[in-house]
């Protein structure tokens, strides 16, 4: 992510809310660490692929975008 597009916390987020979960809804931090995902993609050497859940939605987190796994 570009320091000309939000942080990937924010990008997170969006795409939760943009499958209907409000942020109401959820905690990141119960599903995960916010800030050890921002570190850990920024500090890969190579291209990384991170998976993880939030509230049963399931996402696909790199340095270049955020997918929705569909179900």
């Amino acid at each position: 992510m570009s320091a000309l597009e939000p942080s990937l916390t924010v990008a997170v987020v969006r795409a939760l809310e943009a499958n209907g979960l409000g942020c109401e809804e959820y905690r990141l931090a119960d599903a995960f660490d916010p800030d050890a995902l921002e570190r850990l993609v920024a500090s890969a050497a190579d291209p990384i692929e991170v998976r993880l859940e939030v509230e049963g939605v399931g996402l696909v987190v790199t340095d270049e975008e955020i997918r929705v796994l569909e179900e």
